[in-house]
């Protein structure tokens, strides 16, 4: 009796540890994914710094799962696996996309579910007066949106 415990204890572990580690095709024909950007005041302490008031600039990446098979959730693991950033058409990943505390679970969003990730930089931080921006997940790209920093516009690029 034992070894059949043994066995079956065995082979759930190799089975539950060979299908974390394969690569799975996602369907991604009822997959959504929205870029959006706004404006704000960061408010609050930042480093050494006790408390500050600095315009910022929010990038918005929300997915939602609208098929049948689960996608992966936008928990830390997974953006470096599966989301980029791009900024004026070139990869741009910060090292911080891939900062945060991942939680137990499965980490995916079942049919119906919808995740988003918020990535900031204060204004003097931005990449130029005029840029655009695109997130990508699943090998699908977001709308681009073009950000004038001088204007304080947000604008889709056809």
């Amino acid at each position: 009796m034992k070894k059949v415990v043994l066995f079956i204890l065995i082979t759930y572990c190799t089975i539950s540890v060979y299908s974390q580690n394969t690569n799975y095709k996602y369907n991604t024909d009822s997959v959504t994914i929205e870029s959006k950007v706004e404006f704000f005041i960061y408010n609050g302490p930042y480093g050494d710094k006790k408390n500050i008031k600095e315009p910022a600039i929010k990038f918005i990446l929300s997915v939602k799962n609208f098929g049948t098979n689960p996608i992966p959730n936008l928990g830390a693991t997974n953006r470096s696996q599966y989301v980029n950033l791009y900024i004026n058409d070139s990869l741009n990943n910060p090292v911080s996309l891939y900062n945060g505390v991942e939680v137990m679970g499965d980490h995916l969003l079942k049919k119906g579910d919808s995740d988003t990730y918020i990535w900031w930089v204060f204004e003097s931080e931005a990449y130029s007066n005029i840029f655009t921006v695109q997130w990508k997940y699943l090998e699908l790209f977001s709308r681009k949106l073009k950000i004038n920093m001088t204007k304080k516009t947000i604008v889709p690029v056809k």
